[in-house]
């Protein structure tokens, strides 16, 4: 039986407010007597989500994530039909990948077959050696993706985990999606024991370990190489870039944990990620590196905020030429994935993604706080001490510093300066951060093989 998720919304709102201690109501009924619309008041969900939503209930926070992004309209009550299209779309698109895949397993005895089926067709048909070139493109993407997909998150064996037989691949043949536990009684049955998304009934998958399969995905793996391969064709002038993968995992990640949609988290994640690509999509085109949204662009604004908030330990930093491209790359590309566990990735995105304005300058808050919470060390280090630190950031509670980056935002929106009281006000867990950065500095290590922008 199908779950209508604008219909469970106000309850999971309800709970929300609650625990945030709020009596607002959020949604504004239209109508009291029969409501055709729930809104759902931004200027309200959006302070709430930046304090950070429980982690008790993913179905709320994925609800929200969808509606910040863009992807699901303000009215609650159309947001199942706004998932419908959206999924039928993704069927489409999928048809349409493995279609152009299946040109290249078939050879060049497979083009001239589809040219002479062609030929009898209407002449605003596709070329079929066009398609052939288009399917061999995208098989150097998929090279591409395979290399960084197996480097996700590999603290987490959730990404490896095999995908239940009825997987929410969908079928290309018949374009319908099954569902991970689709079966009515199968699906209420495990329901009541309990099985939870994120506790699929196949155990970690066994396979070789530099293959993905995009066209029978068996894993979650699999899943999000798909995501990715899906945007590279329809998004041709950016592709893919290393990086994409870290991006795109709490996503899907987050979507598979939601007990109201987990069977279609593939195609929640393929739209909310190009959602938040259109907002990051600048800083991983190479041709727009020096623009204002590109790298580097992104990179001098940081630079600058940081010499603004605190530039002693800026000055420092230069005198020993510890560049802030050297550490801010992965930081401001990839809103931190890399930096933090996945718990501490969607509590900070709780906060990012409810930024209003774009494309996110919170996040550039964000670092300058976290170079700020550890200046002590940084200003007692040389350049080695200050890269280990900085490319390895020690681990300091995601709330801490959070805290640190609304205060320095703060006194910029009310256009306060900020002396040197403020600075310590705003360091205030620096010596915390500083005694962690010590105890990690020469132990810690990357959380992948090399970094990504090394590859760029």
């Amino acid at each position: 039986m199908a779950i209508h998720v604008g219909s469970f919304f106000p309850l999971l709102l309800s709970f929300f407010l609650s625990s945030a201690g709020r009596t607002e109501v959020s949604p504004r009924i239209t109508d009291a007597d029969s409501p055709k619309v729930l809104e759902i008041d931004l200027n309200v969900v959006r302070p709430l989500c930046a304090e950070g939503v429980p982690d008790e209930v993913p179905a709320l926070r994925a609800a929200l994530w969808k509606l910040l992004l863009g992807y699901l309209p303000c009215d609650a009550f159309r947001w199942d039909s706004a998932l419908e299209v959206g999924r039928a779309a993704h069927a489409e698109f999928l048809k349409d990948l493995i279609g152009e895949l299946t040109v290249t397993s078939e050879g060049a005895e497979g083009s001239r077959r589809r040219a002479r089926s062609y030929s009898h067709e209407e002449s605003d048909s596709s070329d079929p050696m066009a398609e052939a070139a288009a399917s061999e493109g995208l098989e150097e993407v998929l090279d591409q993706i395979r290399k960084d997909t197996f480097r996700t998150r590999p603290e987490l064996d959730f990404f490896c985990r095999g995908l239940a037989p009825s997987s929410a691949s969908t079928n290309v043949a018949s374009g319908e999606s099954s569902g991970w536990w689709q079966g009515g009684r199968k699906e209420e049955g495990q329901r009541r024991n309990g099985v939870q998304p994120s506790e699929p009934e196949m155990a970690v998958t066994s396979r070789d370990p530099d293959e993905v399969d995009v066209v029978n995905p068996k894993s979650h793996y699999d899943c999000l190489a798909r995501v990715l391969l899906l945007y590279a064709k329809l998004n041709p002038g950016v592709r893919y870039v290393q990086g994409m993968n870290e991006l795109c995992a709490p996503l899907y990640f987050l979507f598979a944990q939601d007990p109201l949609n987990y069977e279609y988290a593939e195609a929640d994640t393929f739209f909310c990620f190009s959602h938040l690509m259109s907002d990051m999509r600048d800083a991983f085109v190479k041709t727009l590196d020096h623009t204002e949204g590109g790298m580097m662009g992104r990179i001098d604004k940081f630079s600058d905020l940081l010499r603004e908030k605190d530039a002693e330990v800026w000055q420092h930093l230069e005198s020993i030429k510890v560049c802030p491209v050297y550490y801010t790359v992965r930081w401001l590309t990839l809103m931190l994935a890399q930096e933090l566990d996945m718990p501490d990735v969607l509590r900070l995105w709780d906060a990012l993604l409810s930024d209003r304005a774009r494309p996110h300058p919170l996040l550039r808050y964000m670092c300058v706080a976290m170079v700020i919470c550890v200046r002590e060390v940084l200003l007692a280090g040389d350049f080695t001490d200050c890269m280990r630190l900085l490319q390895h950031y020690p681990p300091v509670p995601v709330d801490d510093i959070l805290q640190v980056a609304f205060r320095l935002r703060a006194l910029d929106l009310t256009q306060v300066g900020f002396s040197s009281s403020d600075l310590e006000a705003a360091a205030g867990g620096a010596e915390v951060a500083a005694a962690a950065a010590v105890a990690a500095a020469n132990s810690a290590k990357s959380r992948t093989a090399g970094s990504w922008w090394q590859w760029r």
